[in-house]
């Protein structure tokens, strides 16, 4: 297992360092994960919001589902559909971040002070960072491209340090 972990890290660096070479080609590509991760996560939102008689998780997962299966649906229109998805995406980010800040608000009591603060700041960010998208998408798009990249490169690096670490500790007696 642990030669196959510095393998796959060894691949996840490579990976990284290519798509850090094109951040733009790299956020197109991963938009079509992102938008079968939403029509996923649309799903799960719906089964939620019937179980839990939710209605901000059944607009979400409505929401979810229409931009999942805007792409998954139809991917003919590549382009159109590519630069439609950044601003799917910005506006994406910015529900997401207010629908967070409704349920940080929301869950003060239950989670405390020093999460509320936290979840008030990561929704604030999000908003903003949703804001930022629609007003300047091509650098959104280079953003996410390079995200992803530094996301394979320490991933990948992680792998390979389990990797020998787990091998190193087989070596040691019991």
């Amino acid at each position: 297992m642990s030669v196959f972990m510095i393998i796959m890290g060894i691949i996840m660096v490579i990976g990284g360092i290519v798509c850090v070479a094109t951040p733009i080609l790299t956020t197109f590509s991963l938009m079509h994960f992102f938008m079968i991760l939403l029509f996923v996560t649309g799903i799960t939102f719906l089964i939620e919001s019937i179980r839990y008689r939710s209605v901000p998780n059944l607009i979400l997962a409505i929401l979810s589902l229409i931009l999942g299966g805007f792409i998954v649906f139809s991917p003919s229109m590549s382009f159109v559909t590519e630069t439609i998805l950044l601003y799917i995406m910005a506006g994406w980010f910015l529900v997401r971040g207010i629908f967070g800040l409704v349920n940080v608000i929301r869950m003060r009591k239950e989670i405390g002070g020093g999460f509320f603060v936290l979840g008030l700041i990561v929704s604030i960010l999000v908003i903003i960072a949703g804001i930022y998208s629609f007003i300047h998408p091509v650098l959104f798009a280079g953003a996410l491209g390079i995200m992803a990249s530094f996301y394979f490169i320490v991933e990948g690096i992680d792998l390979i340090a389990a990797g020998c670490i787990g091998g190193g500790n087989r070596m040691r007696p019991a």
